[in-house]
């Protein structure tokens, strides 16, 4: 199954250009995300005191739960390649008064700035969907590589309910989208991961926009052991 998804087509610095342009506007266009991220936080179950990396940390969504629970003995790193949608990020962090705990730095997942074994949990959230089949394994194994044994890893995509071939990914590379349904679970248990778990949900239709969307991808969340 895990290769029964299209090719991305956008390499890394399309892609921090696209959201640069984005930023701003992104959470306007993407609230269906929202209560996405509100289960896979509650997924993650952060405790007070520990440490956090959100890898791709976007606009922030998620964060404040995970910075909540953390407490302010916690603490949250908080990555993304594109420094616009930190801003965006930090601006809400700061707004809810949790900027102590979240510290904030521009770079790529693909070699995350930090020592083995640095954190409870890697939270990363619609990212893997823009990212090119064989950089799956090289990033997967840098977010192994900064957990703590035991630590959890939990990762949110655009995804599909099984490995057929969606409409959407025979039109994908027509689309200028930059990202489409993957299937992250087989490739953590190939390399190893523990307690492996996938839960599919269709983007929820309350809305002429959402019922679009559904239409085209659902949702992942996809948690693990180290």
């Amino acid at each position: 199954m895990k290769n029964n998804v299209v090719e991305a087509t956008f390499t890394d610095s399309k892609t921090e250009k696209y959201y640069a342009w984005r930023a701003s506007n992104y959470e306007a266009l993407s609230h269906w995300e929202t209560e996405p991220h509100e289960e896979a936080v509650r997924l993650a179950g952060a405790r007070e005191g520990q440490s956090v990396l959100v890898a791709a940390c976007g606009t922030g969504r998620g964060m404040d739960g995970l910075a909540k629970a953390v407490g302010p003995k916690g603490r949250i790193e908080a990555m993304d390649l594109s420094s616009a949608m930190i801003e965006q990020a930090r601006a809400k962090m700061e707004k809810m008064g949790l900027s102590d705990r979240v510290h904030f730095r521009q770079g790529n997942v693909r070699s995350l700035p930090y020592p083995d074994e640095s954190f409870d949990i890697v939270y990363n959230g619609y990212m893997f969907d823009l990212i090119e089949k064989k950089g799956f394994v090289p990033i997967l194994e840098e977010m192994r590589r900064v957990l703590r044994p035991g630590g959890k890893l939990v990762l949110l995509n655009m995804s599909k309910p099984d490995g057929r071939k969606t409409f959407f990914e025979r039109i994908y590379r027509f689309t200028g989208i930059p990202c489409r349904p993957v299937l992250m679970a087989p490739y953590l248990e190939s390399l190893g991961f523990s307690d492996v778990q996938r839960r599919y949900k269709p983007v929820p239709a309350r809305s002429f926009y959402e019922k679009l969307v559904g239409l085209l991808w659902g949702q992942e969340i996809v948690t693990a052991r180290r």
